[in-house]
């Protein structure tokens, strides 16, 4: 039975009755909006170099000719530079992973390689997740876990290997936090990293480390709330910190997302075992009332610089396109990573020339059949028009 031939009216009531059980939620989360409007700080732009990185979403850069299927795993950074390739079969097992950090290997990932070095480690043992790399219904997952540890890798090597000539703003698009290491092993990289910065320092530059997402749980669940308030209903660009207290709120899993080296408590042993390096932050980078609202990650040891680094991702920021008041950084290093129908195209040939190096020339003239006349053309049609 369709929904508008039912009693819409009992339907109605009942889905009144049901919020008024939420209605306290939504007078709890004012008050927190009224908090951080207390707290709102303008923003004083400030010119630095700023340089992002960016990895093809995932979908865009699966190959397919049934029944194999093929992942590219691409980071690249907004000044043009690849900085990462890989490409992963469906059906690889999670202990081929480490030959990306064999030196003698052609698939050798030259950031992979440096983090896992540094770590003492190799790729498998970065996190538990990686196991599910070729197992039905878990593959793509592990794929997915395998890509954020790239990006990872080269946020490493560029903190630490990377020379640069002035101060410089190094922008993660995602926070400053992760699931896809282990534990007791995202300490470690938070550490060479935290020695990353301190090098730099030594040489009279400073090289901050910023998180910023398109969206956020915090950001989701306080969006009515902050609005209703007008919290950031200002004429310039403004920020302020989200208390600890405020975030937990509006999280509803493990607490290591939220720890970082400072707020921990060690275990037995004296380690702390954590998994985010940053401190959230929402910002409004334009001088509008109704601009968007971006959540930012801070790192832990850079907080107190927060109004300088803020004020450098606005300048960044601005003159954002096509997404208005977003760091433009980000959206360069994406436009450079993207791979497009043509380039797509080009790989997918490659993939079938590899399906039949090894196939007769008639049956190679048969999977060339099925290629050619197995296509959708109604896709096609679209996809050029």
């Amino acid at each position: 039975m369709a929904l508008a031939e039912s009693n819409f009216e009992e339907i109605k009531k009942r889905v009144f009755d049901a919020y008024k059980n939420e209605e306290p939620v939504l007078y709890e989360f004012r008050e927190f909006a009224k908090r951080l409007k207390n707290d709102i700080k303008r923003i004083k732009p400030y010119s630095v170099n700023a340089v992002s990185f960016v990895s093809s979403d995932g979908g865009d850069n699966r190959l397919y000719f049934n029944p194999a299927t093929v992942e590219l795993v691409r980071v690249v950074d907004s000044l043009g530079n690849q900085c990462a390739l890989d490409a992963i079969a469906s059906n690889s097992k999670a202990s081929e992973l480490n030959t990306r950090v064999d030196t003698t290997s052609p698939l050798l990932v030259q950031p992979l390689l440096k983090l896992c070095q540094d770590l003492n480690t190799d790729v498998v043992g970065l996190s538990y997740l990686l196991k599910g790399l070729g197992e039905p219904g878990k593959s793509t997952g592990a794929v997915r876990i395998y890509r954020d540890i790239v990006e990872w890798a080269v946020l490493y090597d560029l903190m630490k290997y990377r020379e640069w000539g002035s101060d410089t703003i190094i922008v993660r698009e995602g926070m400053l936090r992760t699931k896809s290491f282990k534990r007791d092993i995202f300490p470690e990289i938070d550490r060479l990293i935290r020695k990353a910065y301190e090098d730099h320092k030594k040489k009279n530059i400073t090289v901050s480390l910023v998180g910023v997402a398109k969206q956020s749980a915090v950001l989701s669940r306080l969006a009515v709330a902050l609005e209703l308030e007008e919290t950031f209903h200002k004429k310039y660009p403004c920020y302020v910190q989200v208390p600890k207290d405020i975030e937990e709120k509006c999280y509803n899993f493990d607490r290591t997302w939220l720890n970082t080296l400072e707020t921990s408590q060690p275990y037995e042993e004296g380690r702390h075992l954590y998994q985010s390096m940053g401190k959230l932050f929402l910002v409004k980078f334009g001088d509008r009332p109704f601009d968007p609202v971006w959540p930012v990650d801070i790192a832990e040891w850079q907080v107190s610089e927060a109004d300088k680094i803020i004020g450098q991702l606005t300048k960044d920021a601005q003159p954002g396109f096509p997404i208005p008041d977003f760091p433009m950084c980000v959206q360069k290093a994406h436009d450079l990573a993207k791979v497009n129908g043509l380039e797509v195209d080009i790989l997918q040939d490659i993939l079938f020339d590899g399906i039949t190096q090894n196939l007769t020339p008639t049956e190679k003239e048969k999977v060339l059949r099925i290629k050619l006349l197995g296509q959708n053309l109604t896709n096609i049609r679209y996809r050029n028009a």
